[in-house]
């Protein structure tokens, strides 16, 4: 396979991270010839090296939010670990009558698709609007509240515009009351300081966020919550009964590999933005986030240029990969509803970008990139005012 162009500035980390070369070595160690087995067949020494190297990578997932080992519960992705914590906690709540669910208008799909499904089997749904900077505070879910009300949902950092939701406050208010509290952590992990201390039941991480291998994220599960969810598929019985099928080894590995090399870049990223928005600043950029830097993650920046809609700035600039919407949307390209819910606007929504700096992104590609886009937007509104 050839590579692609070298030309290219990849501006586009949210939706996947490049793989760190020492999560690949990791990798390769597990996967080459003489080193294969099952992990599920510890009987003999191939199947054992494989469990063993399974539950180092589990104590390295574990580590990295303050969880134990036996809290983590290998997924395919943070999309099917927020799957297993949605439906699999349904069941527990129908029983009990709490059927009532909080979440927000700016969570990912793969939490607003599954409560939706609950919607239609009974289950109540409260969708909180947030804060024009794309916040929601524990008050406003403090107001949603009911006697019924049995989960609540919302994610610890924003895939789109990057902002810190208050998690701790939010667990603080919900210490105490029958309510369980599910966090979507898969932007979160290595870009804030997140903990499962904070009084989380349940969170989702994913491994391509932190530089690891694509297709492998994990469920923390609270141990005193584990035997409240049931499994949303069936076989095996691995991972405790609550995710049926063969364990990727060498994925694991390479999850627990990026967890254990998390380091601060806020500097860099801090300093990438800063380069990046002091170059383009004449144009008179609208962002959207929290402004402090306390509430936002700074390699995540949602960028619009009035006037300039996201698909001709894409067909504009073919050798800057940035981000549209979210990732994971069916077809492709798809309007930002984060931006949509934070500003009430359609045409806000059509004009927004996302670029999303990385460990491996460099100030001469930041130069360039601002570069690129000072003179599309201004190729783009000349013909605009010429037409």
């Amino acid at each position: 396979m050839a590579p692609l162009a070298k030309s290219v500035i990849y501006l586009d980390n949210a939706a996947t991270t490049a793989l760190d070369r020492r999560v690949l070595d990791a990798m390769y160690g597990v996967m080459s010839q003489g080193q294969t087995g099952n992990a599920h067949a510890r009987h003999h020494i191939y199947g054992a090296s494989a469990h063993n190297s399974v539950e180092a990578a589990r104590r390295q997932v574990a580590e990295s939010i303050g969880a134990e080992p036996g809290e983590i519960v290998f997924t395919s992705g943070a999309t099917e670990a927020n799957n297993l914590a949605i439906k699999g906690i349904a069941q527990h709540l129908r029983a009990l009558g709490k059927t009532h669910i909080i979440t927000s208008q700016v969570e990912h799909a793969s939490v607003l698709e599954p409560l939706k499904e609950l919607a239609k089997t009974g289950f109540e749904l409260t969708i909180l609007g947030v804060k024009p900077c794309g916040m929601i505070e524990a008050d406003m879910i403090e107001r949603a509240l009911r006697p019924e009300t049995g989960l609540v949902c919302v994610q610890a950092v924003n895939n789109e515009v990057g902002v810190i939701q208050p998690i701790e406050e939010i667990t603080e208010m919900l210490a105490g009351r029958d309510v369980l509290f599910h966090c979507d952590a898969a932007q979160a992990l290595g870009k804030s300081k997140f903990s499962v201390d904070f009084g989380i039941d349940f969170a989702s991480l994913s491994a391509h966020k932190v530089y690891g291998p694509q297709g492998i994220g994990a469920l923390y599960v609270r141990k005193e919550r584990r035997q409240l969810l049931s499994p949303i598929n069936s076989g095996g019985g691995q991972e405790s009964g609550l995710r049926s099928g063969t364990l990727p080894a060498a994925l694991c590995v390479g999850f627990g590999t990026a967890c254990s090399l998390i380091e601060n870049d806020t500097a860099h990223l801090r300093g990438l933005r800063w380069a990046f928005l002091s170059r383009i600043g004449w144009l008179k950029p609208i962002i959207y986030g929290h402004s402090h830097p306390q509430w936002n993650v700074p390699g995540i920046l949602n960028i619009r240029f009035p006037g300039v809609d996201t698909e001709t700035l894409i067909m504009a600039l073919p050798d800057l990969a940035f981000g549209v919407g979210a990732a994971c949307s069916s077809g492709g390209a798809k309007l930002s509803h984060v931006v949509r819910a934070t500003t009430g606007s359609d045409q806000a929504a059509r004009e927004s970008i996302r670029l999303s700096f990385g460990r491996f992104t460099t100030h001469q590609e930041i130069r360039r990139a601002a570069d690129l886009i000072i003179d599309a937007v201004e190729n783009i509104k000349e013909l605009q005012g010429a037409a």
